[in-house]
């Protein structure tokens, strides 16, 4: 470590404890201010603020990196949330609307990406087979009836509460 590195872990307590003692002296100041009511408060507010910005500046060399860190960290979750999920969240909504417009292709690819993120899902396989049959591709959807069939051995799951909307 170099010498300001440690002369810095050294102070760091010093600064802390005169933080603390800035921010009561702070408040005693603020009570003693509020107890007169008059003009004559006006030195007691101005010594109070002037404390209160002493004890957050004291702080400021270990508390930003953190509080930043964290910050950003919400903001970027807040902006691009799907960094933190493996999968898109289960829904059928987009691909039954393809099937009502008879976009059947669209369809298609929709249930297949629902079938790639959640393989255990009956009734994507059931609407990726009645889509095929419906483009008239058969091969496709006897492709997917095999699969549906190899699948139905292990536990397959049809989930009732998926969003709509």
């Amino acid at each position: 470590m170099t010498m300001r590195v440690q002369t810095k872990k050294i102070l760091a307590p010093f600064r802390w404890l005169l933080s603390a003692s800035s921010f009561v002296v702070f408040i005693l100041s603020m009570s003693a201010a509020f107890d007169m009511g008059s003009l004559g408060a006006a030195p007691y507010v101005i010594f109070a603020v002037v404390c209160l910005i002493a004890s957050i500046l004291l702080l400021i060399p270990e508390t930003v990196k953190p509080t930043c860190r964290y910050l950003s960290g919400l903001i970027v979750g807040f902006v691009f949330p799907d960094h933190k999920f493996s999968k898109p969240a289960l829904t059928y909504s987009l691909a039954r609307r393809y099937i009502e417009h008879e976009r059947y292709d669209d369809a298609i690819n929709e249930y297949a990406k629902i079938i790639h993120y959640y393989p255990g899902e009956t009734e994507a396989y059931l609407g990726i087979i009645s889509s095929c049959s419906l483009a008239g591709e058969m091969r496709l959807a006897e492709k997917y009836q095999k699969k549906l069939k190899s699948c139905s051995g292990k536990k397959l799951v049809v989930v009732s509460n998926v969003e709509n909307s």
